[in-house]
């Protein structure tokens, strides 16, 4: 089986001339994106142990990283901080993040605890010493912080608040700050570009007393789970998924003269989407991108998935009162995910890389 059939390999015409000169290696790697979307992280699990603990620290490779995600990609990078065996830490997420399970009708009070859970897991003191102090991970937490109806925790309203946002967001995305602010955890704040800071940039230092809020706050999924009230440090207000502004993170990230100039996307789709309420607008496309390598499954591959499909939340109502049948999916997922760091393993060795990728 060809790699290039196993992958869906995408880049931004920066990223693609950069491959074109020099190949690609993990020496030019300056930041990496980790996407929103939930369970479907799963067929990454194996991608982001072989990066996190062989490939980024190959041929002397040393300089900083700048680790971007916002919700179960902020939870992937988080693991990966962890400075003795990030592989261990990922695959640790993996199984917590299996081991979950719920009523016929979940209120968000047991969907909320349920997913603490997962967090207390993974989330050790070794993972977050790793993520306030590693010498090359820097960890940076995409969250929003709710403006007008969506700071309510009242269904009505805050479906409402919901749709109104994403009716705005149809005609511009410049709409979603009347309801939605980015709000970024950093170890280094300040210290990425952003493309569209009318969404809002403000930055807050991650420290001991709000790193737990902060990953929970940047996976919270309105109306699912409830927010996070007041995180130390940050302005108050409440917090929720910060995939609903940045779903998969179409930003520059890096300056334009970054000595390390690629944003590495391990990614569960071939389509880069700016904001959640844009995925089903076939029209909003990536527009600051254009340093993003992206790594997604490819055609092969998703011939080894249940339905030709990737994990997602809709699963839990997809098998209900069948969670064998949904975990033996997700395995089948992570499974696959195996073959997909293989293949990584095999483009990032070729002799050409850049004649495989397909623009972004």
């Amino acid at each position: 089986m060809d790699f290039h059939d196993v992958l869906t390999l995408r880049a931004g015409h920066g990223a693609r001339a950069v491959l074109e000169k020099q190949g690609l290696n993990p020496g030019q790697i300056g930041a990496m994106a980790g996407a929103a979307g939930g369970p479907k992280w799963l067929i990454l699990s194996a991608l982001d142990q072989y990066l996190f603990s062989d490939w980024l620290h190959r041929d002397g490779a040393a300089q900083p990283v700048d680790l971007v995600g916002s919700s179960i990609g902020a939870w992937r990078f988080a693991a990966a901080c962890h400075r003795n065996n990030p592989a261990a830490a990922i695959a640790r997420l993996e199984t917590a993040y299996l081991d979950q399970f719920y009523s016929a009708k979940p209120d968000r009070d047991e969907i909320s605890a349920t997913v603490r859970a997962i967090l207390d897991t993974f989330l050790t003191d070794e993972v977050r010493d790793g993520i306030l102090g590693h010498p090359r991970f820097r960890l940076h937490v995409l969250t929003v912080r709710s403006r007008a109806l969506t700071r309510s925790e009242a269904r009505a309203a805050l479906m409402f608040g919901s749709g109104l946002g994403a009716l705005g967001n149809a005609v511009s995305r410049h709409s979603l700050r009347w309801f939605f602010e980015r709000v970024v955890f950093s170890r280094t704040p300040g210290g990425l570009h952003w493309a569209d800071t009318h969404l809002g940039a403000h930055g807050v230092e991650l420290n001991a007393a709000n790193v737990r809020d902060a990953v929970y706050a940047s996976g919270n999924v309105p109306l699912v789970m409830r927010g996070v009230v007041d995180p130390a440090g940050a302005p108050p207000g409440v917090y929720r998924d910060g995939g609903i502004v940045d779903y998969h993170i179409d930003q520059p990230l890096l300056s334009a003269d970054a000595p390390a100039p690629l944003v590495l996307m391990p990614h569960y789709d071939e389509r880069l989407v700016p904001g959640w309420f844009d995925k089903s607008l076939p029209w909003r496309r990536p527009r600051h991108a254009a340093n993003t390598l992206l790594i997604g499954p490819g055609p092969a591959l998703r011939d080894r998935l249940v339905d030709r499909k990737v994990p997602d939340r809709k699963d839990f109502y997809r098998y209900a009162g069948k969670d064998d049948a949904r975990l033996a999916a997700w395995q089948q997922a992570i499974d696959a995910g195996r073959l997909m760091r293989d293949a990584f393993i095999e483009f990032a060795a070729s002799d050409e890389p850049a004649r495989y990728v397909k623009p972004l």
